[in-house]
């Protein structure tokens, strides 16, 4: 049979205990006296039927099951936070969850939420941009913005915007630059270069630039931090002009039309065709929509 569980307070006294090699750093913490954190600890050796600490002068340290329990403890944890944090949305009627990679929410959608916010001025907007989503359950997401479309029944998929790659320097730069055609231009700044995109999508491969002498700037593996070193005067990036809307608008960049510009998978919004979690997602789908159109 199995054994009952240990009082949830006696895990929580455990965790801090070992986290921070002190009873007394661990009373701190949880607003309890020392005393009565080495209570429940003692009570949770007893229960369990095994030390979990070795005690000295200096603090506390773990014996082998405390090592595996505190593993143990600090994922279950870690996940009743994660699932704590999932519900947060519910309590209002008028959040919405949008996933959509970072670039489009950076460059085109955080400059626009403003005006949402005067049409709906209770809204919450939920903005995931670190997982990518393939199937909308709308208990974890109720938008989904990708360049990648889910097509099947449940989900509704609309074309929301055409992206592509431009190449941008700094106000400086361009006005050095800028009588200079492409590829020539190549050579008279840094070139910021992508982790995951060496040659420009091939811009840097081709016939046309193997003479040329280029100098690496900068090899960066967020396209967010090579767009601030852009800002900054480090030299020509190749961007999304998703990403770089913003900046190009107030004038903080400067796109190098010279520069061949290449296109990027379009952006789709997709959401269930099932009833909504709030009505108001089914708003900012239409509303997005709207805003996407070329004027």
């Amino acid at each position: 049979m199995n054994k009952p569980l240990p009082p949830f307070k006696y895990l929580i006294a455990f965790d801090a205990a070992a986290r921070l090699g002190s009873f007394s750093k661990a009373s701190e913490e949880l607003s309890l006296t020392q005393s009565a954190i080495s209570q429940q600890l003692l009570k949770l050796e007893e229960l369990l039927g095994q030390s979990l600490f070795f005690r000295n002068g200096k603090g506390v340290t773990l014996t082998a099951a405390g090592e595996l329990l505190y593993e143990t403890v600090r994922e279950t944890l870690s996940r009743l936070s994660t699932g704590i944090g999932r519900i947060e949305p519910y309590k209002s009627s008028d959040s919405v969850l949008l996933a959509c990679p970072p670039d489009f929410a950076q460059g085109w959608l955080m400059p626009r939420l403003g005006k949402l916010k005067l049409i709906y001025p209770a809204i919450e907007v939920w903005i995931m941009t670190e997982k990518d989503v393939r199937e909308i359950d709308r208990i974890d997401v109720d938008l989904v913005i990708s360049r990648r479309p889910i097509h099947t029944e449940d989900v509704e998929c609309a074309a929301l915007l055409e992206d592509h790659l431009i190449a941008i320097c700094g106000v400086q730069t361009a006005q050095r630059i800028r009588h200079f055609p492409h590829p020539k231009l190549l050579e008279k700044a840094p070139l910021l270069l992508l982790e995951s995109d060496p040659t420009w999508s091939g811009r840097l491969s081709a016939d046309e630039v193997k003479d040329l002498q280029l100098t690496r700037g900068a090899t960066i593996e967020d396209s967010r931090i090579l767009l601030e070193a852009v800002i900054h005067e480090l030299g020509i990036g190749y961007v999304s002009s998703a990403l770089a809307h913003l900046v190009v608008k107030e004038g903080k960049v400067k796109v190098l039309t010279q520069i061949p510009t290449k296109s990027l998978p379009r952006l789709w919004i997709m959401r269930s065709n099932l009833a909504p979690r709030t009505p108001v997602a089914n708003d900012v789908f239409n509303w997005l929509l709207v805003q996407a159109k070329p004027i």
